[in-house]
């Protein structure tokens, strides 16, 4: 299935630009541990299902442009949830999401979601026999420029992004029209831009992000 975003979702949640200030001494460590670790031979995409909802995410993922003058982050953000630890309730999953993928299990099947950037949300729940184990959130962003041109991005290659909320949790749409799920709504979720390991005049910057359900074709 094509995947298209012309009407996905109202410029509603527009990301401020600001100025970054200088923030003195420079981390001696970035944690890079959200972003790893996503690819076939991640554990939970083995199996025909896993299989198939990684080529989903991959083909997906490789549709989806950035807007003009803006590139997709090489790594991806991965955050999990498990049944204990979450709130699984009928169509919305929520709690605390914690870095990384969860080790077992097999990605079953895959929800969608977009941003008004064309940033990405791939929500895949993982199961084991016929328990859900839980689900793993995967973030593709764009990059975001700074409005003073001479100043660092406020998203880049080179800030980890972290400590990933949905305080109103992900809603999902098990219609399948598309050939995968949707997000139906996952609104005002926030993650953070870490500061630069390279550059001392950067901060952490909080990215706030609603997505919505893509049009696809």
């Amino acid at each position: 299935m094509k995947l298209t975003v012309k009407n996905s979702l109202p410029m509603t949640l527009i990301v401020t630009l600001v100025l970054m200030s200088a923030c003195g001494k420079k981390e001696n460590k970035v944690n890079s541990s959200t972003g790893n670790g996503i690819s076939s031979s991640t554990p939970i995409f083995q199996g025909s299902n896993g299989t198939t909802v990684y080529s989903q995410y991959q083909s997906v993922r490789n549709s989806v442009a950035c807007l003009s003058g803006r590139s997709r982050l090489v790594n991806d953000a991965s955050f999990y949830i498990t049944a204990q630890s979450g709130s699984i309730t009928g169509t919305t999953v929520g709690g605390q999401w914690y870095p990384g993928v969860i080790p077992n299990g097999t990605a079953s099947t895959m929800y969608v979601g977009v941003s008004a950037y064309r940033d990405l949300m791939f929500l895949t729940k993982v199961t084991s026999g016929s328990q859900v184990v839980g689900y793993n959130v995967i973030l593709s962003f764009c990059d975001v420029p700074n409005a003073y041109v001479n100043y660092p991005a406020l998203v880049s290659n080179d800030r980890a992004l972290i400590n990933f909320n949905a305080p109103s949790g992900i809603t999902i749409n098990t219609a399948v029209s598309c050939g995968y799920g949707l997000i139906a709504a996952a609104l005002n979720t926030v993650i953070v831009s870490q500061r630069s390991a390279t550059n001392p005049y950067t901060s952490d910057y909080p990215v706030y992000t609603s997505f919505t359900r893509p049009n696809c074709q």
